[in-house]
């Protein structure tokens, strides 16, 4: 299995759902995919946490 390419755009913070929201975009053996994902956080968790949270969101929608 290999790993995808993935980048994270567009991250914003929505105060009403709580929650950070992307627009990643990942390249694999079958091209480039884009969808928006989701992380349920406070405005205040932290960068590495937001950032990890982000990828795993999208690598399990992939």
């Amino acid at each position: 299995m290999s790993t995808p390419c993935l980048s994270l755009h567009r991250v914003a913070y929505d105060p009403e759902a709580s929650a950070f929201r992307a627009e990643v975009q990942y390249l694999d053996a079958t091209g480039i995919h884009r969808r928006v994902v989701q992380l349920r956080a406070p405005l205040t968790a932290e960068f590495q946490r937001i950032t990890r949270g982000l990828r795993d969101a999208a690598l399990a929608a992939a």
